[in-house]
């Protein structure tokens, strides 16, 4: 069982502990360190306010969460800077969950847009956020920062209004 809470009072480093166990299996987990993740941070305008976290109620630990931020040239535009979800807990609707939360979280705050990328071949994120009411914008490639230099991704720009 989780309890969900914003992440106000999370370290940047127990948000990187967590999405190093949520990135099993994927090259980036090799690729980005604690520097690179605080960077991407802060380059992104992360606001733990609007971001939620669930909670192992057992072990306190964070085993899910949605980073978020509001975008500088349009306070009416929240990004999605990254969720992720602890292997063991997924498939149990926790992810779900915490988009409601934030939709509730930026509606309080008369956000009229989320947004956020989607890598086009991650087909069980996209299946999510498609069920919650994203919609593909547009094709996109982003280059990713890695500590073996950069690389680029092919992903989909999806939007959903609030």
């Amino acid at each position: 069982m989780v309890k969900y809470s914003t992440l106000e009072n999370i370290s940047k480093e127990v948000l990187f502990e967590t999405f190093m166990k949520t990135a099993d299996g994927f090259k980036m987990k090799e690729e980005v360190e604690l520097d690179m993740f605080c960077e991407m941070l802060v380059e992104r305008d992360y606001d733990p306010a609007i971001s939620i976290g669930a909670f192992d109620i057992d072990t306190e630990e964070l085993v899910s969460f949605v980073l978020n931020s509001i975008l500088k040239d349009n306070e009416k535009v929240a990004y999605d800077i990254l969720t992720g979800t602890v292997p063991e807990y997924r498939r149990m609707g926790i992810a779900r969950e915490i988009f409601n939360k934030v939709k509730t979280l930026l509606k309080e705050k008369q956000i009229e847009l989320y947004i956020t990328e989607v890598k086009r071949n991650n087909i069980i994120a996209w299946n999510l956020y498609q069920s919650i009411g994203f919609e593909i914008e547009k094709e996109v490639i982003t280059t990713i920062k890695t500590s073996y230099g950069s690389r680029q991704v092919e992903q989909y720009e999806i939007v959903m209004k609030i």
